[in-house]
């Protein structure tokens, strides 16, 4: 019998047990908010932040606040043609009151930490507090929210709140609750449609909602069809394909893809069986401490949204780097709360086949998975893998912030990407090499410069700035800034959008 039930309390007792309780979750949820965030506004102001995609994100907010609906410059089209993010609206509010990108990197950190209270509630629903203290502590020390606080702002971070009181709703047995998430969850991108399919899946086979999880997966199959196969289409125009960007090797459309995954399965096989696809698969059933391996008839729905980011050939999504880890390892979560509650008897004993362990031993056993990653491999301190100049506001970040400061509002630029986040409010930015009619290039010479085909080009593109009418205007500690002062002339060894041409 779990401590709930072991001894009656009176109705004052059982008040100011549960308002000790509550205001102690509610002082951890705070301390971790903070903590996030004072780790991505440092990144941020040190000037390791990036174009893609705070930047990127940050225009497209901006741009919409001001009745440009999903308007960017990154790339030719609309952002809506390179994902479908009908939430990303909810945050225009935002630059309404004049608030930087800074507000999407608090936003995201207080989104990530208040997950943990409608997870901690389900546990606490079925077990006793330390049972949901540890699969909350599980989650707020996991490696997948570290990565997504330590990359710039993604939508994803609105998951884990949504599918966490989804899980809520269907443990207490509440449908209005848990359909109303899945929809919700529909918004966040094209994609998020498989994160709606795994909650109907746990619904279905977890909690016997069949009626309604069949029609929310048949909704929700309907939706990811429309915005996948028409929505984006009737956006990117015929210049751009995220799906031959990631699964050329698989198709240029969803049917496609999902025809060559029942008709090749051996292409599947090779992708998935990737040394880094094995360990991203790890460390998703690390993050929730295995226990979703308790439950074998749910790990369909965490196939679903794990294997087909792995099957992508983007090397961080094929690897749930960077921020992809976020949504398996949420879903992974809800897993676990069902695992405990198939498997921990009344009297904190978690049953694991033929073993017992007990409600001392498997709560540190359960945490010393997550907490171990965290250690060893999380980006942010204290962590042995953390990059501490990326915390930094040194005297170089000072310099980036003059420059930064000195350039025009209204002025056109082309810059390096850690300059891109803090220029990003404004009609028309680039990322360098891509110039086109920019008045200013804005480049640092210790900056990063990604190898991937937005940057291709970038040493010929510096070398022909002055051919392009450039001048070097200011340098000062590798950082420099070039205003058109004069006519491009033709660059025929430049690359297209570097030279001026549209």
């Amino acid at each position: 019998m779990d401590d709930r039930t072991a001894a009656p309390l009176s109705r004052n007792g059982e008040s100011a047990a549960s308002l000790g309780e509550a205001m102690l979750v509610g002082a951890v949820v705070l301390a971790i908010a903070g903590y996030w965030s004072a780790m991505s506004v440092l990144i941020h102001r040190s000037f390791h932040s990036n174009g893609w995609d705070l930047g990127l994100i940050n225009q497209v907010i901006w741009n919409s606040a001001h009745g440009r609906l999903f308007d960017y410059s990154f790339r030719s089209s609309s952002y809506a043609g390179d994902h479908w993010q009908p939430l990303l609206l909810l945050l225009v509010p935002l630059k309404w009151i004049g608030t930087g990108p800074e507000a999407l990197l608090l936003v995201q950190a207080v989104m990530l930490a208040v997950a943990a209270i409608p997870l901690y509630v389900s546990v606490r629903e079925i077990a006793d507090q330390k049972a949901a203290a540890t699969i909350a502590g599980i989650y707020l020390v996991g490696l997948a929210a570290a990565r997504a606080v330590s990359f710039d702002f993604h939508m994803e971070a609105f998951a884990p709140v949504l599918a966490f009181t989804a899980i809520l709703g269907l443990v207490r047995g509440r449908p209005l609750v848990w359909v109303s998430c899945g929809v919700v969850i529909l918004t966040i991108k094209e994609d998020a449609a498989l994160v709606t399919l795994a909650l109907c899946w746990i619904a279905w086979f977890g909690f016997h909602e069949r009626a309604r999880a069949a029609v929310l997966a048949t909704a929700a199959t309907a939706y990811g069809f429309v915005a996948t196969s028409v929505i984006i289409p009737h956006y990117r125009g015929d210049d751009l394909n995220p799906f031959l960007e990631r699964y050329s090797y698989l198709g240029d459309s969803p049917l496609e893809v999902l025809a060559s995954v029942i008709t090749r399965p051996d292409l599947v096989v090779e992708q998935l069986a990737r040394g880094d696809a094995i360990i991203a698969i790890l460390v998703v059933l690390a993050s929730s401490a295995f226990l979703p391996l308790l439950v074998p008839r749910l790990l369909p729905a965490l196939a679903l949204v794990t294997v087909v980011p792995l099957l992508s050939t983007a090397s961080a999504q094929g690897s749930l780097g960077l921020h992809y880890l976020i949504v398996p390892a949420t879903v992974a979560m809800m897993l676990a709360v069902v695992a405990l509650r198939d498997n921990l008897d009344g009297a904190g004993v978690l049953r694991i086949g033929p073993c017992r362990l007990g409600p001392r031993t498997w709560p540190m056993a359960a945490a010393g998975f997550p907490v171990a990653m965290f250690l060893f491999a999380s980006p942010l301190p204290p962590s042995v893998n953390t990059e501490w100049g990326r915390f930094d506001v040194d005297d170089h970040a000072a310099v980036a912030r003059e420059f930064v400061d000195q350039v025009p509002q209204d002025a056109i630029v082309s810059a390096q990407s850690p300059f891109i986040p803090h220029l990003s409010e404004r009609p028309a930015l680039y990322e360098f090499p891509r110039v086109l009619d920019s008045e200013i290039v804005l480049l640092d010479e210790y900056g990063p410069i990604p190898d991937d085909a937005f940057t291709a080009g970038y040493e010929d593109c510096h070398a022909a700035l002055p051919r392009l009418g450039f001048d070097l205007v200011k340098t000062e500690d590798g950082i420099s800034m070039w205003r058109k002062v004069r006519p491009a002339e033709p660059v025929p060894e430049a690359p297209l959008e570097c030279s001026g041409q549209h």
